[in-house]
């Protein structure tokens, strides 16, 4: 099935920009007046549609209509709930409400479970409608029936023949090629895709290539410094912040879905979780940190300046995250001693470094112990005391390069 997400699309961009600017309560609002009006139906005609879709569609109402129709005339008729599915889809609504809304319509018996049957219903009703609204040739009826039948026995688990509407959510926000589908041409964006896309671009090697502007060398040279500072050592510093620095371009071009080059305060959750893995509850206050000239959006410099508060130490403060979320499997915010050692020990590894985590153990060993630690707190150790450890170890090497250069003065 994941063909036809792959096919040539030819869709109306005036139509889909028009759809995409609808909501959810207008949504609902014309589904109450056909459960009113035309209860004991599943197709409309001409004019019925225009009674029930004009006010909400407006001047795209028979474009719409001839769109959905089987036959891409004004003859025949439209399914209801294909025209359900397009204006929620294509919504401005959030990924996982669209499928809550969408299950319920389909969820007959409103036992809060999914049979197959109406598994079934969804996907044909879902897929042939995307297909039609991006002028793709639909897949035949039966078709869909034999993939939905294979993705139900996936998703049951528990073999009970019904799966929940957060089971059907897990499934399609891991469908990538559906995602991808949905991010192309509904602007759909999901956390677990956001994230997705913004390792796969950072994989690819497709990395960002700084241009002449002086505000983005000047970036990249502040965050070596500091970088350097940190560490108190100038070799592989370079390659792991430009590392961060294309990590961040990753996660900027991940969100930017229309390449503009400004991410919009709808955008902006999924430009966090994608480089952070967070997900942030106050998004406005958030974007307008981030949008310094109150422009509306938010560009790469703005993003850059903002990862580079603090004179740059968030480049190495996203390093001590990334890592800490990889070691945190069971997502208890907190890691043990072993697991915070080595978050540690990834953070800062390079050349030469066993010389300065053997210091840094003793220091554990006498001082304190790692044992429960979070996020901020491995942070804070790596600015802190860390630090100190790395800055001692320097001076020590530097004293015992001093005593031996002596020595060898002497004997000469």
């Amino acid at each position: 099935m994941g063909n036809y997400f792959n096919q040539q699309a030819n869709p109306n961009h005036g139509l889909l920009q028009f759809l995409r600017q609808l909501n959810l309560p207008e949504i609902q609002k014309v589904s109450k007046y056909v459960q009113q009006n035309y209860p004991a139906t599943n197709l409309l005609s001409l004019g019925e549609f225009f009674d029930v879709y004009h006010d909400i569609l407006k001047q795209h109402c028979g474009e719409m209509f001839e769109t959905l129709e089987n036959n891409h005339s004004t003859d025949g008729q439209t399914d209801i709930y294909e025209s359900q599915a397009v204006l929620i889809i294509f919504s401005d609504t959030d990924f996982a409400t669209k499928v809550k809304y969408i299950s319920q319509v389909f969820d007959l018996d409103k036992s809060q479970k999914l049979e197959k049957i109406e598994l079934i219903m969804i996907f044909q009703t879902a897929i042939r409608a995307l297909c039609k609204i991006v002028k793709m040739k639909p897949p035949r009826f039966t078709d869909i029936e034999y993939y939905v039948e294979a993705i139900f026995i996936e998703i049951d688990k528990n073999l009970d023949r019904t799966i929940s509407y957060e089971e059907l959510y897990s499934w399609l926000d891991n469908n990538y090629q559906l995602q991808d589908f949905l991010l192309k041409y509904a602007l759909t964006q999901t956390y677990q895709n956001a994230k997705r896309r913004t390792q796969e671009i950072f994989n690819s090697k497709a990395l960002f290539k700084p241009d002449q502007e002086q505000w983005i060398q000047d970036y990249i040279r502040q965050a070596e410094e500091s970088y350097s500072q940190l560490l108190q050592r100038k070799k592989l510093v370079s390659d792991r912040v430009k590392d961060e620095i294309n990590y961040a371009w990753s996660a900027f071009k991940a969100t930017d879905i229309n390449d503009d080059g400004a991410i919009s305060v709808r955008e902006l959750p999924y430009l966090i979780y994608g480089f952070e893995g967070i997900i942030i509850k106050d998004v406005k206050k958030r974007f307008s940190q981030l949008d310094k000239d109150k422009s509306g959006s938010i560009s790469l410099q703005e993003w850059f300046n903002f990862l580079s508060l603090a004179q740059g130490v968030d480049i190495c403060k996203s390093i001590v995250k990334r890592y800490f979320l990889k070691r945190d499997t069971n997502n208890v915010g907190s890691l043990n001693n072993q697991q915070s050692c080595q978050v540690l020990r990834d953070t800062l590894s390079n050349d030469g470094f066993e010389l300065y985590f053997k210091g840094f153990e003793s220091y554990i060993n006498e001082h304190s112990t790692l044992d429960k630690m979070s996020i901020q707190q491995l942070q804070d150790f790596v600015e802190g005391p860390m630090r100190r450890i790395i800055q001692d170890k320097q001076e020590l090497m530097e004293k015992e390069k001093e005593r031996k250069q002596i020595q060898n003065e002497k004997i000469i």
